[in-house]
């Protein structure tokens, strides 16, 4: 027998429209919406915004929500479709814009100097580099491989969960989640990590 969803009772009550159980709901999902957002798109102030949709979208469809399935696979289902059209809008706009590569010598000599004034590597910047380094393979990584990786290796939820959330089987997010890994391992020592 499946184990009681956490927020059935907050949900029940804002389809009774009790609108403060979204502060409820809110305060235990945000942080995870948030982190999960951020890691697909990699920009905090998109991500934040996306967040706050993602919410909007749940107080307003509330109603089409069906206590069979839990609450927060619900809510990552809209961030996770959220994301998903970020990246189709932003692949967009990268195809329709141009770059000028008239660049000024000055631009040029300030950035070289910049460049060279930089303190050396020390282990702290070298950490942030690899993790700079991983989150940009996460990114690379195919959406049917990155969303089982994110959901279940750093969001923490179980196969079965991340399976629900995605609508395939918790074999196939064990498999996904084994081919990221294998593949962020690939681009991690391509990279020289």
């Amino acid at each position: 027998m499946p184990l009681e969803d956490p927020d059935l009772a907050s949900v029940q009550a804002l389809q009774a429209g009790e609108d403060r159980a979204l502060e409820a709901l809110m305060e235990r999902h945000q942080r995870g919406v948030f982190r999960f957002i951020f890691r697909h798109i990699s920009n905090e102030a998109d991500a934040i915004e996306l967040t706050q949709e993602a919410f909007a979208r749940a107080y307003f469809n509330i109603g089409k929500f069906r206590p069979g399935a839990k609450f927060a696979t619900w809510l990552y289902r809209i961030a996770l479709n959220l994301c998903r059209d970020h990246s189709r809008s932003q692949a967009y706009r990268a195809s329709t814009q141009t770059v000028s590569i008239d660049l000024s010598a000055d631009w040029k000599e300030t950035n070289r100097q910049l460049r060279s004034n930089q303190p050396g590597p020390d282990k702290a910047a070298e950490n942030r580099e690899k993790l700079r380094a991983l989150d940009q393979a996460i990114s690379e990584l195919p959406e049917e491989l990155k969303s089982p990786l994110i959901l279940t290796v750093l969001e923490g939820l179980s196969q079965i969960e991340a399976g629900e959330l995605l609508g395939v089987s918790a074999k196939a997010v064990e498999t996904r989640v084994y081919r990221g890994r294998k593949l962020l391992l690939e681009k991690m020592n391509k990279v020289g990590f």
